[in-house]
């Protein structure tokens, strides 16, 4: 439990410069356009080649398989049930959509995958990337279908974060590693991507209205199934499969802790380009990030005592 005690610090302590920074005005609109283009565009995908650098074995090749099974089962129930159920309320439709992307789709690139390579290393950080991989297939299909009403183009599924999964999972499976050097200087801008992340976080909470963002009752209902619903169910069906089949703790709690992030901000960045409902979206991501303060913890807590001292 150690381990997790510094984990909690290390969050607490970037989050607070972070947020400092975004108060002060060291870290402005501008500044973080520029810090969120250089994580995702450059350090997060260093990041994840780094990671497949981690040793071969059977045992990972399965675990990424059923990371892969797990995250798209997840987005396959919740999008058909939400769709059902939330079209059939009196909500305004661009609210409906907003409200459906907002609920499945979480932050697994800017938020998961740091988190999971504080947790477990390289091997925790390929897992995410699987996981993301799956997000995207269904966020740059079907999400954006559901925001702009449209067929979503090719290039936006070749973003480099994506590029970067799909290399790592080749140089992975394949026989071969890099020199210790070309690893030490991938390593060297992959390790920005928990502080960097951290800091971003820290410097949007600092921007938040606080009187504003606790007004939507919708956006209450969207954070109770973002953060807690919906990884409780996955815990559950994450028990139940550790009861039958053999399954690696790191496995089971990347499916468990990938699916209790906030909201991903991919929502805002399109429901704003296609004018559907974005001060809604930018509200309830904003709700759920700052919940996640207290929500994500507590969920890394239970995964690590459930799995890891099991």
């Amino acid at each position: 439990m150690s381990q997790l005690y510094i984990v909690f610090f290390e969050m607490a302590v970037v989050l607070l410069i972070g947020f400092t920074l975004g108060k002060k005005k060291v870290i402005d609109d501008r500044g973080r356009k520029v810090l969120n283009d250089l994580l995702l565009k450059a350090v997060l995908p260093f990041s994840i080649i780094s990671s497949s650098q981690y040793e071969f074995s059977l045992d990972m090749v399965r675990s990424i398989g059923a990371v892969a099974v797990g995250a798209g089962l997840y987005y396959l129930l919740t999008l058909v049930v939400l769709r059902i159920v939330v079209f059939r309320t009196k909500i305004a439709d661009a609210e409906r959509r907003v409200f459906i992307t907002t609920s499945v789709f979480a932050n697994t690139g800017f938020v998961g995958m740091p988190i999971m390579y504080s947790l477990f290393g390289n091997a925790g950080l390929l897992l995410a990337a699987i996981y993301n991989l799956i997000y995207n297939v269904f966020f740059y299909t079907y999400g954006v279908h559901l925001l702009s009403g449209r067929k979503p183009s090719v290039s936006e599924y070749l973003n480099a974060v994506s590029i970067a999964s799909v290399f790592a999972i080749a140089l992975f499976i394949v026989p071969w590693r890099a020199p210790a050097a070309v690893v030490t200087a991938i390593d060297l801008v992959g390790n920005m991507t928990f502080p960097l992340s951290m800091i971003i976080m820290g410097s949007t909470l600092s921007t938040i209205d606080v009187k504003k963002l606790f007004s939507d009752g919708k956006s209450y209902l969207i954070c109770f199934l973002r953060l807690i619903l919906f990884p409780a169910l996955m815990t559950g069906a994450m028990i139940l499969i550790k009861g039958f089949v053999p399954v690696q703790p790191a496995t089971l709690i990347t499916l468990i802790l990938m699916t209790a992030l906030p909201s991903g901000t991919m929502s805002v960045i399109y429901s704003e380009r296609y004018d559907c409902a974005p001060k809604f979206c930018a509200r309830t991501v904003s709700l759920t990030l700052l919940f996640m303060v207290i929500t994500l913890p507590v969920m890394i807590a239970l995964c690590l005592t459930a799995f890891m001292t099991a």
